[in-house]
């Protein structure tokens, strides 16, 4: 939800951002969004990479860190378009490595079922990509400001975040060995 749905999300959101909120063309808003989805996009593969050396949660734990403060400070930095979209560009990359290092995790977890559960990761991705809009929208609307639908998705990432470590608990005694990695056979 937090990967694929915050990029997907943001994604879609993005360019009515960059245009309500920094009055810039429909086109230049389109390029900014574009400029953070290619980096998303080109440091996915760095995720399952890093993810295969220190294991998925590992670097999970990472991403969900780096993302979160990165909406935190989108959130704060809505007067400065090149620093919003440096930080939305950091903030990419950390999905995008996240999307990695999920895929570095599901063939671990459903060896029997991976194409099953890659389809289900995505499902879940698409639905957690309707709440980052619906979140901007309302916080707009109701409270005047972007920065708290930019918390509520922040909020959320630090949630998971602490899911993941607790959950890890009990996968480290079934599939994984610790931080992620593929048991030594």
């Amino acid at each position: 939800m937090i990967t694929f749905g915050g990029f997907i999300g943001l994604v879609s959101f993005l360019p009515t951002y960059f245009y309500d909120q920094f009055k810039v063309t429909k086109v230049e808003a389109g390029q900014l969004t574009m400029l953070a989805a290619l980096m998303g996009s080109a440091v996915r593969v760095v995720g399952g990479y890093v993810s295969d050396r220190i294991g998925g949660i590992n670097t999970l734990s990472g991403v969900l860190v780096v993302v979160s403060i990165c909406l935190f400070l989108c959130g704060l930095a809505g007067s400065s378009l090149v620093l919003t979209t440096l930080l939305f560009m950091l903030c990419f990359a950390a999905l995008g490595a996240g999307n990695g290092a999920l895929f570095q995790l599901v063939p671990l977890r459903w060896p029997l079922a991976t194409a099953v559960a890659g389809s289900m990761i995505g499902e879940i991705g698409a639905l957690g990509g309707g709440f980052v809009p619906n979140a901007m929208g309302l916080s707009k609307q109701y409270l005047g400001s972007y920065f708290w639908g930019f918390a509520s998705f922040a909020i959320l990432a630090l949630l998971v975040l602490v899911m993941v470590r607790v959950m890890q608990i009990r996968w480290t005694r079934t599939w994984a060995e610790r931080g992620g990695r593929a048991r030594a056979a």
